[in-house]
Parts: structure tokens; sequence; C-alpha cells
């Protein structure tokens, strides 16, 4: 990391001589502060890119990189949950459907049940015979 560091003083270095050299051969006068604006900008952009690595530990490469293997893997979580989610609701129609027709199955228990109960309730017949009393006079 040192030796890169040092690499990029040097890049600045040697650019800001060069850039020196523009500024005092310029065609004119009015151009002075339009090159220091841009040599000023470029310096900046040497300076951040090495210091920028630095600080984030890395290159800029190494970070893209990082950052697709992310995206890889985030979508791939994202079409497994989707499966999941998929399966997750087949189960549940699967369990409702059964949960219906074991309701329906108990209902139609009961309904014969009732029918039986009440053919026979039918069927007893009660005869009454009226009594009469005697009366002790």
């Amino acid at each position: 990391m040192r030796n890169a560091l040092f690499q990029a003083i040097c890049k600045v270095g040697i650019f800001m001589i060069c850039a020196q050299a523009i500024i005092h051969f310029r065609p004119r006068e009015a151009y002075e502060k339009y090159l220091k604006l841009l040599v000023s900008v470029m310096i900046l952009i040497q300076l951040f890119l090495p210091f920028g690595g630095f600080l984030l530990g890395e290159s800029v490469g190494e970070t893209a990189e990082r950052l697709a293997l992310f995206r890889e893997r985030l979508e791939q979580e994202f079409r497994l949950s989707t499966l999941e989610a998929e399966e997750t609701d087949k189960l549940l129609e699967q369990m409702t459907l059964e949960e219906v027709r074991r309701r329906m199955a108990e209902q139609e228990s009961e309904n014969v049940e009732e029918s039986r109960t009440a053919e026979l309730t039918s069927e007893i017949h009660v005869s009454v015979e009226p009594v009469e009393l005697e009366s002790r006079d």
C-alpha cells in the first residue's frame, strides 16, 4: 500500500510540474484562471483516487466485483424466497382444501345421524287410551 501511495505522489508531482509549464507558456493571460481551475480539478482527482482506495482499503475494481457478487447473491436469494413463497401458498391451499373436505364429511355424518334419529323417533307410536274415572258418590 505504501508503494502505491508513493507512486501516486510521484505521479501528482510530475503532473504538477507539467501543468505549471503549460500555465507558464499559455497563449494569453485571459486563459490563466481557466487553466489553473482545470489543473486544480485534475490534481484533486489524482489525489482522491489513491486516497479513496486507501480509505476504502481496496481498489475500485475490487469494490465493483464485490458489488456484483452481492447483487448476484441478492437476486439468488430473491428467487429462492419467491419459490418458497409459492410452495407455501400451495401447501396452504392444500391444507385449506383438506380442512374443507374434513368439515364437509363431519357435516354429512352429523346429517346422517340426525336423519337416523328422526327416523327412530318417527317410528315410535304412542297410543293413549282415555281412562274413565269412576265417581264415588
